[in-house]
């Protein structure tokens, strides 16, 4: 349980990044080697990324929390090489990524209610966090099963 504002605030500055950086570029890479195979899917986890990063920027922001230009730390510059890769296998590392975002997105609802209040003081924003959260936790589920979908047969790693 996150039980500090720090911690929090470094959790929402890495999410944002691996939504608009690495979730983008993943999803381009992998577009690039599968070509036409499966882009629609590629297409519904990109335009996600995007508007998942526009939403974890807004609270950033509202949290006074500066946005991150480089990676922050605990994360690779770089995550994706699909190269020589089949489809399925490229959807089973994009669903390893789709299970982390959920996590920490399930991490963040269950931080300590003192630390959400702390960082979003005004009672609607914390209403407003929780149900952006909720959404979010929402959408990388799809995203997982899109993935597993796309796997076909056993996926080796479970929600």
């Amino acid at each position: 349980m996150i039980t500090d504002k720090i911690t929090l605030e470094k959790l929402l500055q890495r999410m944002y990044w691996i939504e608009t950086e690495m979730e983008q570029l993943g999803t381009w890479e992998a577009r690039i080697e599968m070509m036409e195979d499966n882009v629609a899917a590629l297409e519904v986890l990109s335009h996600d990324s995007d508007k998942h990063g526009n939403i974890v920027q807004k609270w950033l922001i509202i949290g006074d929390i500066t946005v991150p230009e480089t990676a922050p730390s605990g994360l690779p510059k770089h995550i994706f090489d699909f190269e020589g890769m089949t489809s399925n296998e490229m959807f089973e590392r994009i669903l390893k990524y789709e299970i982390l975002a959920k996590n920490a997105y399930e991490d963040i609802k269950n931080a300590n209610l003192d630390v959400i209040t702390e960082l979003f003081p005004n009672e609607n924003d914390q209403t407003e966090f929780m149900q952006d959260i909720e959404q979010l936790i929402k959408d990388e589920e799809k995203h997982a099963n899109i993935c597993k979908s796309k796997i076909g047969g056993f996926a080796k790693i479970m929600l």
